[in-house]
């Protein structure tokens, strides 16, 4: 048992199958139906959406454990009629191509060699994967598609074997050991050569080296032909880590081997007898769609299924219709089940888990409450000229409640101080405006905290799940730094408590500070142009902030994110690709944007993702218009962080101003 539920954030890789079982939340199966379904599909989403534990179901030793722990398989029964095979690039030496520095000078014979390695890396995990379940509970078996069991998987061995595509490299056997052993043999030529031990690859591999997706291609219908696998038996490969395929270094910047190319061209085979499934993040895949060896590109529904899981998690304004509330709400709750409590005390009290732990978030006016201002009327600033009596009747509401005092200054600097103010709190003019309250009241509560010199209180259930921005990964981040918080503050491990704790709003407060800390420096950690965009993250939130905080009116209280014309992106390709980075990095939200201007314009807003938020001291909630920004200070932000933007080589008309001497 773990002294903290939340101690370990990426499990995929490194829990046991029987603790796989325990944790995975089956939430989004039913979202993802292409996975399961014949025909190749594509899942994207940033670091932490879940592509990885959902993928995992493809795999057999996790499919095995669901049925020995007598667990319901999360796959619907109408589609588990497949063999999955796991080929990760990060792991199987994919990615070591880019030690062979010889490789620059041959792009298109390296991206053959390329081929050929991944052919074998999913022909042995077919035939590990064919072993493992003949050698599992029959019922299992049958339920897959196999219809071999026990020794009689050395038949499959003889029947692949003998297929042509080995161009005679492989000889033929029936013994399935000597079949693998053959093929790990290939595999571990290769990773002699490339982790520089051979000086020289074995020229049999260039004479004998596969066309990318024929090997199992054929091996499948073998399969089938002989009666092996069932009719109807899918068999998936699933090529998780796609975008590490982008990060392969090269000398050769003209023309360097394209390794996603060809994988594409797997893809673009469209044949029924073996579907491909794409785990990778957003940019790596919709940045590049080549077909090796021609000037074709991948199309959506034509060559492939898209499941798009930021945009299946984007946090919806509709509570029902809320997909990662409910998400985050039942990981929550496995996860404190694997750390040991028990199911009748995680749901004992009637409402969820979540809420038991960390209670229901303040209203902005309970949080300013929560400061403990001795003197709360020392928040407010009023214009010269204001009324002694309307300054009166403020600072005797600031003792009441001090929300509704600032949003009071503020009205007053709006509209005037021409109101009778000496009605019941409830009736003041800006109570009386619902929507006009909404949208300032957390700004408000901010300045009252900076104004005041206190720290302003993050926490409860909406909260949590608020800043975790639709990413399960910094929702279960969350928890970790508010839960270690907490057991340093009590000083002792939780393992002797029966109950649920109650962690009250100001550890959870520390822990999403230190949370918030983490995930801004760790963009420093991530590949692309990391260093510029962790520069461009603090000279926008010092703009946003200080345009914020000097808004004594808050005439603009939505200037929390900014907004740009669709039509400069497209003039300038450069700034429209680096704020892309920031979106498929998961530093920015970036949505379409309805301009509420008359000329109609469209779009594109960026907001930082919400777990950045108390680390500007930006209000993470999206009300009214953000600041509209010309491409011109986009551009002067991209060149302050230290970003080389390459500008359209003939600007438009409109646009040479920008960039003229006067």
């Amino acid at each position: 048992m773990k002294s903290n539920p939340f101690f370990e954030l990426y499990v995929t890789d490194r829990i046991s199958p029987r603790d796989f079982v325990t944790i995975f939340s089956d939430f989004l199966v039913p979202h993802a139906e292409p996975l399961f379904l014949q025909g190749n599909a594509v899942i994207t989403g940033i670091q932490g959406s879940g592509k990885s534990m959902l993928l995992q179901l493809l795999q057999p030793y996790i499919r095995r454990q669901y049925f020995e722990s007598d667990t319901e398989f999360p796959v619907p029964p109408e589609r588990r009629k497949f063999l999955g095979v796991n080929v990760n690039l990060a792991h199987s030496s994919a990615i070591d191509f880019g030690l062979r520095r010889d490789f620059d000078d041959e792009p298109a014979e390296v991206e053959l060699l390329f081929a050929d390695f991944f052919n074998y890396l999913a022909i042995d995990g077919l035939l590990k994967n064919i072993r493992y379940i003949a050698e599992g509970p029959v019922e299992l078996a049958r339920e897959a598609g196999l219809k071999v069991m026990g020794n009689e998987v050395n038949e499959i061995a003889r029947s692949v074997s003998q297929l042509p595509v080995w161009e005679g490299w492989l000889e033929p056997t029936s013994s399935l050991d000597d079949l693998q052993k053959s093929v790990a043999s290939r595999l571990h030529g290769y990773r002699r050569y490339l982790h520089m031990k051979d000086r020289v690859l074995d020229p049999s591999f260039r004479s004998t080296r596969t066309a990318v997706g024929i090997p199992i291609i054929e091996c499948a219908e073998a399969l089938r032909n002989s009666g092996f696998i069932a009719p109807g038996t899918n068999v998936f490969v699933n090529v998780d880590q796609y975008e590490e395929l982008g990060n392969i270094s090269s000398r050769n910047k003209e023309n360097p081997a394209d390794y996603r190319a060809v994988i594409n061209k797997a893809l673009a085979s469209r044949d029924p007898r073996v579907s491909y499934r794409i785990g990778t993040r957003g940019h790596a895949w919709r940045r590049h769609s080549q077909i090796m060896g021609t000037n074709a590109k991948l199309e959506e529904e034509r060559d492939y299924k898209y499941v798009d899981l930021d945009m299946l998690l984007k946090r919806s304004e509709n509570v029902g219709k809320d997909i990662f509330s409910k998400f985050a709400r039942d990981v929550f709750q496995r996860r404190l089940k694997f750390a040991g409590f028990s199911e009748m005390c995680v749901r004992s009290s009637g409402t969820d888990a979540l809420v038991d732990v960390y209670g229901k978030s303040p209203t902005s006016s309970e949080k300013v409450r929560k400061f403990g201002i001795r003197r709360p009327e020392r928040a407010l600033r009023f214009e010269k000229g204001t009324k002694p009596q309307t300054i009166e009747i403020l600072n005797s509401l600031a003792k009441r409640d001090l929300l509704s005092a600032k949003l009071g200054e503020i009205w007053i600097r709006q509209k005037g101080d021409v109101y009778d103010l000496q009605v019941p709190d409830e009736k003041l003019p800006w109570e009386l405006q619902k929507y006009w309250k909404k949208e300032r009241r957390e700004v408000a509560a901010l300045q009252i905290a900076s104004q005041t010199g206190t720290r302003a209180l993050w926490g409860g259930a909406e909260d949590i799940v608020g800043l975790s921005g639709g990413n399960i990964l910094v929702f279960l981040s969350l928890n970790q730094f508010i839960w270690d918080t907490w057991l340093q503050d009590k000083g002792r491990d939780f393992n002797s408590l029966e109950d649920l704790p109650k962690i009250e709003i100001g550890v959870q407060t520390a822990g999403v500070h230190k949370a918030s800390h983490f995930w801004v420096e760790k963009i420093r950690q991530e590949t692309g142009r990391s260093g510029d965009r962790f520069r461009f993250a603090f000279i926008v939130a010092e703009f946003l902030a200080r345009r914020l905080y000097e808004d004594d009116k808050l005439s603009n209280p939505g200037h929390t994110g900014f907004s740009v014309l669709m039509s400069d992106l497209e003039d300038f390709p450069g700034v429209k690709a680096f704020l892309e980075e920031l979106a498929d990095y998961g530093n920015f939200l970036m949505l379409d944007h309805t301009t509420k201007n008359a000329d109609r314009k469209g779009r594109v807003k960026l907001y930082f993702h919400p777990v950045f938020c108390p680390r500007f001291d930006l209000p993470y909630v999206r009300t009214k218009e953000p600041y509209y920004a010309s491409v011109k200070e986009v551009l002067s932000w991209m060149f302050s962080a230290g970003s080389k933007v390459a500008l359209a080589p003939q600007l438009p008309s409109s646009q040479k101003e920008l960039f003229s001497d006067g």
